[in-house]
């Protein structure tokens, strides 16, 4: 901002008379600046033009005020002086005695920063108070002068600080993707491991099967085919932890009472940890239910069993226990959850512990401190993933050589449902189909051409279409279908909205969904929609036709 150097030129306004050009001469005689004007407008345009920096004070005598109002143009250009400016002004009053009046006086403080000077005066009087005027607008000046560095240093701190902050958010932004990088390439390197090595297994066994056929040796046919099938089982295992770390699998929820489902669970749970661990279940004799999937939970408790299990190798104590909890306000959002109500379910251990570093990437997915080859390190990214899914949450404490508890919280259910929890039913392979037509669709056409298969060989009647716009096509004619079979992500149209049409003509069809992923633009907050049952693949093929068997009969 370009330095404004001090004024030092008076003005003088005083219009009778000789009385400016002696007072203007009488200043220069001492050295002092001095400017005869005519009307008080210059001043004003002054005031206008460059806020009045060239005015070093105003002399100015009582009778250039005679026509000047207290709201007068003079006074209002004074009054919108910017705030570092309150200009010196120095009014020779009238000679001789006058009585005091308010409008006066009212004139007078109107003008802000005045200093009356009665006449007849001294030569010595008027130059010593000029000279005042000058030292006391060059204070103005300085103070002005300040204003504007300290206005520019502000300035200069201000982008500094934005350039700074920019920075910084560019170099957080270049760890954060760094970090997701490095994520992603253990993710992608543990589910390349883990596959690699199942598809081995499946091609293997395969192989096998195929070379035994050719050369018409049927022995040990079943042992290659059951191995096969048991590397799918596994890579679907697999499969599912990873989307219920991603909070993607799709959930089947219930009406939990967790001590009824986890006093189910302590014999399981016993004969898994093995006679070295000390199982203790402290539980809450008035917990409250929850909504949630019991399959996933009681996957979930026996991941975090397996995992303090494998903290104490020599053995030790495992306490689960069950609360009720409220949490509100700040202890709610410390914990990443809404005010409410929960149930925490807690799994402690007294083992060697888990240290800062180690507790915060615990829940990454394929992170695991075990040695290699036992264990995938999804377990607890499985658990974090179901419990956020569930509206809940899972945390960790741990002190090194004193032990970790790891706590589920999960949404008292304030409305309890009235039906009764019912056990699983056992899988049993239905009898072969009453010749019920179903319409399986499915844009993958191996799934589909194996689909079709299996229903054909259970006794059914099978129509197939590769998409959803071709299922919608049947689906809006007159052919007999007794049950809709269909994968839920298929390009275009996908399962739900393709059924969602059909809806229109056939408003009571069963369908059942297929899916490897189901998302949560599909199933709302991943959660089947009423009237709808879902197969999560793989499944088994006999759990195929048992789910269509039972879907029809409830229809019957």
């Amino acid at each position: 901002m370009m330095r404004v150097e001090a004024p030092t030129t008076v003005q003088v306004l005083a219009p009778v008379g000789q009385d400016a050009r002696v007072i203007v001469e009488t200043l220069r005689a001492a050295g002092i600046d001095a400017l005869e004007i005519s009307t008080l407008a210059e001043i004003c345009k002054q005031l206008r033009q460059n806020e009045g920096v060239s005015i070093a004070g105003l002399l100015l005598t009582e009778e250039s005020l005679s026509e000047l109002a207290p709201s007068g143009d003079f006074a209002d250009c004074l009054e919108k002086q910017p705030p570092w400016s309150d200009i010196p002004i120095c009014i020779l009053t009238v000679p001789g005695d006058r009585p005091s009046s308010f409008e006066r006086w009212r004139l007078f403080e109107a003008l802000g920063n005045v200093t009356l000077l009665a006449r007849p005066v001294t030569a010595e009087v008027l130059q010593s108070v000029a000279r005042g005027l000058v030292r006391a607008r060059a204070r103005q000046l300085q103070t002005k002068r300040h204003l504007d560095e300290l206005k520019d240093a502000a300035q200069l701190l201000e982008r500094r600080v934005a350039e700074r902050t920019e920075e910084l958010m560019a170099a957080e932004e270049t760890l954060r993707q760094a970090q997701k990088m490095e994520a992603i390439g253990q993710l992608t390197g543990g589910i390349a491991h883990d596959f690699n090595n199942l598809l081995q297994v499946i091609s293997t066994n395969m192989e096998l099967t195929k070379l035994r056929l050719r050369q018409g040796r049927f022995a040990d046919l079943d042992r290659f085919v059951q191995s096969a099938h048991d590397a799918t089982q596994r890579a679907g295992a697999l499969t599912h932890r990873l989307l219920a770390f991603a909070r993607r699998q799709t959930l089947d929820p219930k009406e939990i009472a967790p001590n009824r489902l986890i006093a189910g669970m302590l014999d399981l749970i016993r004969r898994t940890l093995g006679p070295s661990v000390e199982v203790d279940a402290q539980l809450e004799e008035n917990l409250h239910t929850t909504l949630s999937d019991p399959v996933q939970l009681e996957n979930a408790l026996l991941n975090l069993c397996i995992n303090a299990r494998d903290a104490m190798p020599a053995g030790g104590k495992l306490a689960i226990r069950t609360d009720n909890v409220s949490l509100r306000g700040r202890t709610a959002r410390l914990h990443g959850l809404n005010d409410g109500d929960y149930v925490a379910i807690s799994v402690s251990d007294t083992g060697f512990g888990m240290a800062a570093e180690i507790i915060d990437k615990a829940f990454d997915p394929f992170f695991t401190t075990k040695p290699l080859g036992q264990g995938t390190g999804l377990g607890l990214s499985m658990v974090y993933g179901f419990s956020r899914q569930s509206g809940g949450k899972v945390s960790i404490e741990s002190q090194v050589g004193k032990g970790t508890t790891v706590s589920i919280y999960l949404p008292r259910l304030t409305q309890p449902r009235s039906e009764p929890e019912e056990a699983p039913a056992p899988l049993v392979l239905p009898p072969v189909g009453k010749q019920r037509t179903v319409l399986v669709v499915d844009d993958e056409a191996d799934i589909r051409l194996g689909c079709t298969e299996v229903l054909k060989e259970a006794g059914f009647n099978v129509i197939e279409a590769s998409d959803g716009a071709s299922g919608l096509d049947i689906l809006g004619s007159n052919v007999q279908i007794d049950i809709l079979v269909s994968d839920i992500g298929m390009p275009g149209m996908n399962g739900k909205e393709m059924v969602d049409r059909a809806r229109v003509r056939r408003p009571v069809l069963p369908v059942l969904f297929m899916t490897g992923y189901a998302e949560k633009s599909v199933f709302g907050n991943g959660r089947i929609d009423d009237g709808a049952q879902l197969l999560t693949k793989p499944f088994a093929t006999e759990e195929l036709v048992s789910k269509i068997h039972a879907m029809i009969d409830a229809q019957d």
